[in-house]
């Protein structure tokens, strides 16, 4: 069975983490069950490492194939803005090859809608891969704006690799141009956290939105660094300024690149909001609230892009341990309570869940047994638009593995699901 029809399908089942869709009817979910038993294992293996993210295609040579794809749309804050942006995307459902596609119509037709950060790539220590990059063009600016016809690349941060698929543009290889394809053969020597971005006009292509997760993994198991966990999650932070994407989209000149000013910090590219319920803030998205059970032992992937801010990521009733600094892992690990990261770092933490954290209270949040909050401390980043708190914030979301799980109800009452009513 191809594993890519099932990633979608398997996530809630196998990660145990919310969806937020109308929950399926009895016979579906058999249906569904009845083909996660038919994988192999290796196939539940790969989906079990990668968190059911979507994995690249083996080639008839075995070699891991991803095909990225260039091209701009919009995304929806938590105050209801829609900011333009361009990054990378892919096949819907897949990184398959579609061909060329040079019309907004293809695009809406062929690949998924543009994310920031784009969607995480997963590769093995010691399988090559070979990553394709087709730019697409522009199909949201303005007909005159400066922004249409640019190029991209694709650096991978922190890998060390040669010149020629390094992704900086003329050393020695050209820019992908619009409409044309480049690949870049890779055979990854480290297991870590890493980034993709482009490096073409890097201030305004990396912050309009064209960077995203790299993550490493030695094997099929779910260790890091030879550390074992049991669940982990990538918190990529960024900054945004709709302002100047507004402007690149209008005209391709951002007027006054030393003032530049961001006005969202991101968290997976989402906000908190005050509004529990919504469906855009960053403690709904299963990627994003870290959802754990007791004596858990859960891996966070800290990154992070932007112009100038140093994000100082803060627990409140946790210390992190952490284990590995852009991605190499350190010969001692120590404790931290806030981590300040800046552009470019990766740090990989360990927070291990005591036995009560489901019962414990936190004090400073008051949002209920088994919530805690954890916050950039660099205070800017929890305001947006001038709202607090609307910024780098998320939560830790505790439940007990002595109580029965519950159905992953996306719907209560007619509302989008709460977690903090779990």
């Amino acid at each position: 069975m191809n594993v890519l029809k099932l990633i979608g399908r398997t996530t809630a089942l196998l990660l145990g983490i919310a969806m937020y869709s109308i929950s399926p009817n009895v016979f579906a979910e058999e249906a569904k069950q009845t083909e996660v038993w038919s994988l192999s294992q290796d196939e539940q293996d790969l989906i079990n490492v990668t968190n059911g993210d979507i994995p690249g295609d083996r080639g008839k040579d075995g070699v891991w194939e991803f095909h990225l794809y260039t091209t701009d749309g919009y995304i929806e804050m938590t105050n209801g803005e829609l900011v333009w942006v361009f990054g990378y995307t892919h096949a819907k459902g897949s990184f398959k090859n579609v061909g060329e596609v040079t019309t907004k119509e293809q695009v809406e037709q062929l690949l998924e809608p543009v994310k920031v950060p784009s969607d995480p790539v997963h590769l093995f220590v010691g399988e090559k891969a070979r990553v394709t990059l087709h730019n697409t063009g522009m199909h949201c600016a303005a007909e005159h704006s400066g922004i249409n016809h640019v190029a991209h690349t694709i650096h991978f941060h922190g890998l060390d690799l040669t010149p020629a698929v390094d992704g900086v543009p003329s050393l020695p290889v050209d820019p992908v141009l619009e409409h044309t394809a480049f690949t870049y053969e890779l055979l990854p020597q480290y297991e870590g956290s890493f980034m993709g971005h482009c490096h073409v006009d890097s201030f305004n292509h990396i912050l309009a939105g064209m960077y995203f997760p790299i993550i490493i993994h030695q094997d099929r198991s779910k260790t890091a660094y030879g550390y074992k966990y049991d669940r982990d999650y990538t918190l990529f932070l960024s900054e945004l300024s709709s302002v100047a994407n507004e402007q690149l989209q209008e005209s391709g000149v951002v007027h006054g690149l030393q003032d530049w000013k961001a006005d969202y910090y991101l968290i997976n590219g989402r906000t908190f909001t005050d509004n529990l319920y919504h469906p855009r803030s960053v403690i709904n998205d299963p990627r994003s609230r870290i959802v754990a059970y007791e004596d858990e032992t859960v891996l966070l992937r800290l990154m992070a892009i932007g112009a100038d801010h140093v994000f100082a990521l803060h627990p409140h009733g946790y210390h992190m341990e952490v284990v590995a600094l852009d991605g190499r892992k350190l010969k001692s690990t120590y404790d931290k309570d806030t981590i300040c990261i800046a552009s470019g770092e990766r740090i990989d933490v360990l927070v291990r869940i005591p036995h009560f954290a489901s019962q414990r209270k936190c004090l400073s949040c008051n949002l209920g047994a088994g919530i805690t909050i954890m916050h950039d401390h660099n205070l800017r980043g929890m305001v947006s638009t001038g709202k607090y708190p609307m910024g780098a914030l998320t939560i830790f979301d505790v439940r007990s593995k002595s109580k029965a799980a519950q159905p992953e109800a996306p719907l209560k009452g007619g509302k989008p699901y709460n977690p903090l009513e779990h």
